[in-house]
């Protein structure tokens, strides 16, 4: 083949310019390794942490740093080794179920590794902790503007908890109303209503895509490491739906070595005092086991879960069966970067039970109900988050997750709009944090939401879709006398299918301070925003219910709220023993809440419309603390709220104006110190003033009572007992059997008792 010179040269020239352009990025690429293996390989610090009573060396303990991205776990024997830190000074705080929240002081010098030992102390009653919701970073409870209430993995299992509704009951501020969530009387109750509290899984929105609600079996309880609940509007960080607050149910990490972890559980309800209510001879049972297995290789940890859980229902035709699965993989990709791949499922097959027969037949469901009529719902979410740390003072997190919801009717044998749904939402953020020197920190990101209604022959327009892109930031000034301040705003912008008007851009701005008197004062105040953008099902459902018809609204406005608060912590001692006093006074402001607008005889269908202008005044105090020589510990919260109708003048419908729940803790070491412990909860929530009057479709709508609920359990630690690594614990919810109800026309659960066993190898 004949060649030319001219092409040779060509060619010579072209492979020397190459080979040269490549030694030039080889070299360069060279620098840049060496620039940030000089960055990231300036110091260290390694540990052990320890029990400060028995010296015993403590695994799985979380180590982190204030305002920084670095940390690490405690390995099998309780050391642990933080790499790559530039020179500086930090704060660690340190952290672990039971026991107490420490901070850390650490100075780090070039080339040098930093040895020191932690001892941290039991601790059973929570008074601090560390938290990531309040500022999207890690930080300690008491260093927040606003009112945080967290509840770690240790309380969950000894109450048997198994979904998330039943952990918020417990929580100071909060009540639940079947499927909606109220911090401080944010949301009352409407029946298919979208949620006024945002709740994310791992830093994931988990509302769903089509009603914007919470489904409460796909979170994986489970495995959860702890729940944060911020109060208050919290839409400067978190966006649509934070308009009463924020619940981030955190889910733990692979452990450093591998961990076998078994829950099982079986009990019944006891039968109606009542003959008109017995609809059984025998006690309907429950029951249920989990099942799930940790480790880490290397730098790829696994953490993967299947769960089952069902019951008979404690009224008839109320039982339900409930699968999920949960796997989250974490991966180091390198000294500074790692991701987190999480994924949940979760299946629920049961009756489609409404609303109660009459009060006097509590237990039935009307009647013409179809037995065989079942309601199956199918929740799915895949999620990845990937952290760097670029550089000493520059963080970066980016999200992308994905939440399917898939509900039908089975068996529907009335004539009407099949009641069915598929729907997507998809999830995307990046999130920065900066630091410029000791004294100001600055987070800021862009957040995009994506819904869509696949199918559904309950709205009126075909595959509706809703898009909300936002950008945030937020900057914390710390001063040298331990003052913060925080402020910060969100900007959001909604744009929703089928013609309708978009709502311009959203401003939810925030303001705080923290005043660090000592370390037993801390003060605290904030105001900040919140809105809730109508949902793709609120706007657009067109369906029959029963013997009324729901009618599409698509002017709707999204709803907004102002949240004021000024509160403190303060320790001190009484007894000879550690006690924590945490109050807040608070006022919110609501505008444009949606409500339905019931039938009348001129207008036959029921719509929701914004019409309702309200605000809640309220206290909240809690004290925490033990008794001489630890004989019993003891908590209690109390909430008195002022929920006002400011357009009709009267108290706000489905609020309750006083919450006080009490948890007593006697530990029981007649035979072995820690071997046994008895516990009791209270909770009170007083009478709804003002509800729907329902009585032309529901029998006894009205009919009512304040609540009064005792929940008491014994734990035994077989480790103490027999030297098996196991809990024993048989607990019973509802020990008085009082009969309630949280919305209108059902009954809530009655009594029931379980026996639980727990086993981790």
């Amino acid at each position: 083949m004949h060649i030319s010179l001219e092409r040779t040269l060509f060619i010579i020239t072209l492979e020397t310019t190459m080979k040269t352009r490549l030694t030039s990025c080889l070299l360069a690429l060279a620098v840049v390794l060496f620039a940030s293996a000089e960055l990231f390989a300036n110091g260290a610090i390694k540990g052990t942490v320890t029990d400060a009573e028995t010296g015993a060396r403590l695994a799985s303990v979380s180590l982190r740093m204030e305002g920084r991205a670095y940390g690490a776990y405690s390995g099998k024997d309780g050391t642990f080794l933080i790499k790559n830190l530039p020179a500086d000074n930090y704060t660690l705080l340190v952290s672990l179920v039971g026991y107490e929240v420490k901070k850390v002081n650490v100075t780090v010098r070039d080339g040098d590794t930093t040895a020191i030992t932690v001892s941290i102390r039991p601790q059973m009653l929570r008074t601090n902790d560390v938290v990531v919701s309040a500022g999207k970073r890690a930080q300690a409870a008491q260093d927040v503007p606003v009112s945080i209430t967290t509840v770690d993995a240790q309380g969950l299992q000894q109450r048997n908890i198994t979904r998330i509704d039943d952990a918020l009951r417990y929580i100071p501020g909060v009540y639940v109303a079947r499927d909606q969530v109220n911090i401080r009387g944010s949301s009352g109750f409407s029946l298919g209503f979208g949620s006024r509290v945002s709740m994310f899984l791992d830093g994931f929105s988990m509302l769903s895509a089509d009603g914007g609600d919470v489904k409460f079996d796909v979170i994986p309880m489970f495995n959860v490491e702890r729940i944060e609940v911020v109060k208050g509007a919290g839409s400067a960080l978190y966006g649509t739906g934070a308009l009463g607050g924020v619940i981030n149910v955190i889910t733990a990490q692979p452990s450093e070595s591998p961990e076998f972890r078994f829950r099982g559980f079986a009990g019944a309800y006891t039968l109606p005092r009542y003959d008109e209510w017995k609809w059984r001879s025998t006690m309907p049972l429950l029951g249920g086991a989990d099942v799930s297995y940790s480790q880490k290789i290397g730098n790829v940890g696994l953490l993967a879960a299947v769960g089952w859980k069902g019951n008979d229902g404690y009224v008839d035709y109320f039982d339900n069966w409930q699968f999920n699965i949960f796997a989250k993989a974490s991966l180091e990709l390198s000294q500074r970067a790692s991701m987190n791949v999480i994924f949940s499922h979760a299946n629920d097959n049961r009756t489609n039970w409404t609303f109660w027969r009459s009060l006097r037949e509590a237990t039935r469901a009307p009647v013409g109900t179809n037995p065989l009529e079942r309601f199956l719902s199918v929740k799915t979410m895949l999620a990845v988050d990937y952290r760097d740390v670029v550089s000493e003072n520059f963080f970066l997190t980016a999200r992308v997750g994905a939440y399917r919801t898939d509900f039908t009717t089975l068996n529907q044998a009335t004539a009407g709009t099949q009641i069915a749904s598929v729907a997507d939402a998809f999830n995307g953020e990046v999130q920065l944090t900066s630091i410029v020197d000791s004294t100001l920190l600055f987070t800021y990101g862009v957040n995009a939401i994506f819904n869509m209604i696949e199918r559904s022959p309950i709205v009126s327009v075909n595959a509706p879709t809703q898009v909300i892109a936002a950008a945030y930031v937020q900057g914390e000034y710390k001063s040298l006398k331990n003052l913060t301040f925080t402020l910060g705003s969100r900007f959001d912008v909604e744009q929703t299918s089928g013609g309708v008007q978009g709502s311009g851009v959203i401003v939810s701005p925030k303001a705080g301070a923290t005043w660090v008197l000592s370390e037993q004062t801390q003060l605290r105040g904030s105001i900040g925003a919140g809105f809730r953008a109508p949902t793709l099902t609120e706007r657009f459902a067109a369906l029959r219910f029963g013997s009324f018809t729901v009618a599409p609204n698509q002017n709707m406005r999204s709803e907004r709220s102002w949240s004021f608060e000024v509160g403190g912590k303060q320790a001190f001692s009484l007894f000879g023993q550690d006690w924590t006093m945490d109050g807040a006074v608070f006022n919110n402001e609501f505008t444009d809440l949606v409500e339905p607008r019931l039938p009348s005889a001129i207008n036959p269908q029921i719509q929701f419309i914004n019409i309702t202008r309200a605000r809640i005044t309220g206290i909240e105090v809690g004290i925490t603390g033990w008794l001489p020589e630890r004989i019993a510990g003891f908590e209690t919260s109390l909430t008195l709220m002022s929920p006002m109708d400011l357009g009709l003048n009267q108290i706000l419908k489905y609020r309750s104006t006083t919450l006080w729940y009490s948890r007593l803790i006697l530990p029981l070491n007649f035979v072995a110190a820690g071997a046994f412990q008895l516990q009791a909860d209270y909770r009170f929530q007083s009478r709804f003033d003002e509800i729907d009057d329902l009585s032309i479709a529901i029998h006894d709508a009205t009919a009512r009572v304040p609540i009064h609920v005792v929940d008491a359990r014994l734990i035994v630690n077989m480790l103490h007992l027999a030297g098996l690594p196991a809990l024993v614990t048989l607990n019973v919810r509802n020990l008085l059997d009082y009969y309630y109800t949280e919305i209108i026309g059902n009954l809530a659960p009655t009594r029931h008792f379980t026996v639980q066993v727990d086993v981790k190898l």
